[in-house]
């Protein structure tokens, strides 16, 4: 199959490499922050941490766009074309916007947060504010005119850095969350200042004219503000249940259902990072390969996620053992894993698609959509049910509802039939839930196995097909 042979430039698999060695120390990372940090801090100090870790997810929104513009503008672009002094200057004038942002979010913390422990997170998140936008500034432009290995660096700086920095805190037995934070902080540091020094030709640029790099924001900005509403009601669909977790049983549950949140990103990270290493790419492929593309992607996603959920058996085995003041989060952790095959394929599949075919509105629709329906039904098994264990479902349909939605425009758009794999795959979903939640471990896991070899039958035709295109690579 000539796509793979001529269309995919040589660099491709390269940069994939470096994106999942980044990734891979991630992993690692999440581990040990999982695992091992709540080990050590214990449940009220790790809820906290968990807080901050909440919070900071969404600091990503305070550049309102430009990033993402840029980063759609410039895909597959070549580094040294693109016009060095006007991002230079929108880099200078996004500083100016970052302090602004995080001096307002620090006042309100210190006036209006009577909490010491909230008031520092707040603080906190304010300064990573300013410093993760700034590196992610670059790290976009590095990514969209293909040169990967550098953003992967920084982040391989970033995770290494946190990761020795734990063992040290580990060491020295460190029980307060706040030496967390401040690691946290401190690798952030060392990635913009890699990123920086990489991207010194546009950090040490001419001062490019103040009223055409506005003009020039604005576009991005009015470009780019559609994927930044989508990320922010991507995130609330899992965020508005956690609010309402906190709110009504406070911050000690809290901590309990995002460790098991925390666990289902293992995989995701790995799905997230080769979305962005594949967006330059395909934006030079034509559109007749990209449906021969979107064939065997969606093929590979449909057939191979669901090995998550035999993961679920060892882990719930280890852990259990390892956190037993975590056994409840491990139960809810049956109920989360669907997030990694329907957010998967989501991130992977349909987000990277709808950029590269420029349908960020269908995306936006799709993402409010199911933000709304997540927030509703939040309230209802929170507020009327007093249900955590509802909460969190509703989470999950709201994420599958996403997922199927995109997952049909996409398959509509490529002329490709999917009623039936959907069907499929939501039967082996509602298997694995089921069996996982009411039965004993050992039984569960040989009717979940069973079933999965049943599935692995029928999709038999694809999986050839599959094999074939990819043995001709």
């Amino acid at each position: 199959m000539n796509i793979f042979r001529n269309k995919l430039p040589k660099n491709l698999f390269r940069n994939i490499y470096y994106a999942f060695l980044a990734q891979s120390i991630s992993l690692l990372l999440n581990i040990v922050m999982s695992l091992v940090v709540p080990k050590i801090l214990g449940v009220t100090e790790y809820s906290y941490w968990q807080l901050y870790v909440f919070y900071v997810g969404y600091v990503g929104f305070f550049h309102f766009g430009l990033n993402d513009g840029i980063y759609l503008r410039l895909g597959g672009e070549k580094y040294k074309e693109i016009n060095h002094s006007l991002l230079g200057t929108q880099l200078k004038l996004l500083l100016i916007l970052e302090i602004t942002i995080s001096s307002i979010i620090a006042i309100v913390g210190v006036n209006f947060i009577e909490d010491s422990n909230r008031q520092f997170i707040i603080i906190m998140a304010g300064i990573y504010l300013v410093l993760a936008n700034i590196t992610l500034y670059l790290g976009y432009i590095f990514q969209a005119v293909n040169k990967t290995k550098v953003y992967s660096i920084s982040v391989l700086i970033d995770r290494c850095f946190v990761l020795i920095s734990i063992f040290i805190l580990m060491f020295l037995n460190i029980q307060q969350f706040q030496f967390f934070v401040i690691v946290y902080l401190s690798s952030k540091i060392l990635s913009l200042i890699y990123c920086g020094y990489l991207g010194r030709d546009i950090v040490l640029a001419k001062w490019f004219n103040t009223g055409q790099a506005i003009k020039e924001m604005w576009i991005n900005i009015s470009i780019g503000i559609k994927l930044v509403i989508a990320n922010i009601a991507s995130m609330l669909i899992l965020g508005s249940g956690r609010f309402i977790i906190d709110k009504i049983w406070g911050v000690t549950a809290f901590g309990k259902v995002s460790l098991s949140i925390s666990l289902t990103n293992f995989f995701l990270v790995f799905i997230a990072q080769t979305s962005m290493v594949l967006f330059p790419t395909l934006r030079r492929i034509e559109k007749g390969q990209l449906n021969k593309l979107y064939f065997i992607m969606r093929g590979l996603l449909g057939v191979f996620l669901p090995v998550v959920f035999l993961m679920y058996f060892p882990i719930m085995i280890l852990l259990t053992k390892w956190l037993p003041d975590y056994k409840e989060s491990l139960h809810y952790l049956i109920l989360l894993l669907p997030l990694c095959t329907f957010d998967g394929k989501m991130q992977l599949l349909c987000n990277t698609f709808f950029k590269v075919l420029r349908k960020e509105k269908i995306l936006l629709v799709n993402n409010i959509l199911s933000m709304t329906l997540s927030i509703v039904l939040s309230i209802i098994c929170g507020y009327i049910f007093h249900s955590i264990t509802l909460v969190i479902l509703a989470i999950v349909i709201s994420v599958a509802f996403r997922g199927i939605l995109s997952d049909i425009y996409l398959a509509k758009l490529m002329s490709r039939p999917i009623i039936s794999n959907l069907i499929g795959e939501i039967v082996i979903v509602v298997i694995f839930i089921y069996s996982a939640w009411y039965l004993s471990l050992g039984l569960a896991f040989l009717i979940f196995f069973a079933s999965y070899i049943v599935y692995l039958i029928i999709n038999i035709k694809t999986i050839k097909q599959l094999s074939r295109y990819v043995s001709q690579r």
